[in-house]
């Protein structure tokens, strides 16, 4: 049992407030894997992180690893007035922050003629409101340690571009989210609602039992909290209590949502109650000779983009095929070997499931340079397959993953523990060790989840017709 609260406390009490509660108050330990939580917060593994900052005039490195004692080293750096403290730790009575940097900036504090600033190193190039909660949670420790508060947070992307957010004003959000989290870890359990991030809780497994058990409304795929509540509001309390409501007695009980969601939930209801898909409507597909399917591995703890992983269709054959990079610096000479595979491919439909692939074929070609006719593919051919059957398929699944719906169409993976996390520790095993058998266990992977892909396109194409 932990009731500290740190920086991460944020983060998984916005991903699953039962991951906050259990943690405090379950009597089992359930240790998430090490690299596994940098994965989830947007961490960077230390390698990458100590590049981000090495070139800083003056860096201090806080290295003990008992807490008190990391803390008082922390203190004893912003006393000397180091410029740039890295991995120190802040502590109040149960809470503990650990920012990856402390910048001196000019000012007043109990220090002297400055004071400290915090930044975390994060893997995502977008600045989210997970990151800001713990910013405010740093200014407000070093708030009680300097007597100043910093007016502002920072966080530092791959590229080493620092963004800043104003304290003052994510402050009221941040004061009543702690203000909940203080009373989960005091014992007040949280109402329980299923989303996406209980998928990555330790306690996932009892999330799902307990809303499974009771037929709970956030079974519902992508249904937001407030729709829940309205439905509630109008005595829907359960799934297999909404499967049997018409539209129409729908939009007199709920009047403040609209009929086309209304019906949309009710149909995901019905799916869910009975077990079975639901064809809303046709799925559109391009006429073409040749299909690619293309799916990218990443691991985002190095923002290290290492295997371009396609599967060509023509004329009944497939065909594997997998670009891979064996470190950071070969990133380039894989992009160029892949714009050639597309402008080979140019008139081929090259399908991808999600919008992480399309994303980071952007940022290589902006990273890289690309040609035009390759330039041309991207934009023309590329086609989400999961933005394409949304609208017209409803499956009887909480969640739409590709591991969920090709699981639910039969498909199953060599691996029985794939997944993208844990591709993430194979790749990690791989560059440790550069054994053969870790890499072939990656493109493994990795070539499941084009031929997936390429299941779940059959499917459609043969029975939304």
């Amino acid at each position: 049992m932990s009731r500290k609260i740190t920086e991460k406390t944020f983060y998984q009490f916005i991903k699953c407030p039962h991951w906050v509660y259990l943690d405090a108050h379950h009597t089992e330990d359930r240790p998430h894997h090490q690299l596994l939580m940098k994965l989830i917060d947007d961490g960077l593994i230390e390698e990458k992180a100590w590049e981000i900052i090495s070139d800083r005039d003056e860096v201090a490195e806080v290295k003990a690893e008992d807490l008190e004692e990391a803390y008082d080293q922390t203190i004893e750096y912003m006393a000397m007035g180091v410029e740039t403290i890295y991995r120190g730790v802040l502590i109040d009575k149960h809470w503990v922050g650990h920012p990856d940097v402390l910048e001196k900036v000019e000012g007043r504090s109990r220090f002297g003629d400055y004071y400290y600033v915090a930044a975390d190193l994060k893997s995502s190039r977008r600045l989210k409101n997970e990151y800001k909660f713990q910013g405010c949670f740093y200014a407000e420790l070093l708030e009680k340690i300097q007597d100043v508060k910093p007016l502002q947070g920072y966080v530092i992307n791959p590229d080493k571009e620092t963004q800043g957010y104003l304290i003052e004003e994510f402050e009221h959000e941040y004061e009543l989210t702690l203000s909940k989290i203080e009373e989960v870890v005091s014992g007040k359990e949280p109402s329980h609602f299923l989303t996406s991030g209980c998928r990555q809780s330790p306690w996932f497994s009892e999330c799902r039992t307990k809303t499974n058990a009771c037929d709970d409304l956030s079974l519902l795929n992508r249904v937001w909290k407030e729709e829940v509540m309205r439905l509630r509001g109008a005595g829907i309390e359960t799934i297999a209590e909404l499967s049997t409501k018409s539209v129409n007695d729908l939009e007199s009980l709920v009047p403040n949502m609209r009929p086309e969601r209304l019906e949309i939930l009710r149909d995901q209801a019905i799916a869910i109650a009975e077990e079975r898909h639901i064809i809303r409507g046709p799925v559109e597909f391009t006429d073409g000779e040749i299909e690619v399917y293309f799916d990218i591995e990443s691991n985002p703890l190095r923002d290290f983009d290492y295997l371009f992983g396609v599967l060509v269709v023509q004329n009944g054959e497939e065909h594997y095929q997998a670009f891979v990079a064996d470190d950071p610096e070969k990133e380039s000479e894989m992009w160029d070997q892949f714009v050639e595979f597309l402008e080979s491919h140019h008139d081929a439909t090259i399908y991808h499931y999600g919008l992480f692939e399309q994303e980071v074929v952007r940022r290589f070609a902006a990273r890289y340079g690309v040609s035009t006719i390759a330039q041309e593919v991207i934009d023309r051919n590329m086609v989400d397959l999961l933005y394409l059957f949304r609208p017209h398929v409803i499956f009887p699944l909480s969640f739409y993953s590709l591991k969920d719906i090709a699981s639910y169409l039969g498909f199953s993976w060599r691996s029985e523990d794939a997944s993208g996390a844990n591709s993430v520790v194979w790749h990690e095993e791989y560059l440790a060790t550069k054994k053969e058998e870790q890499l072939k266990k990656i493109k493994e992977y990795n070539e499941d989840d084009v031929r997936a892909t390429h299941l779940v396109k059959k499917w459609l194409e043969k029975n939304t017709q």
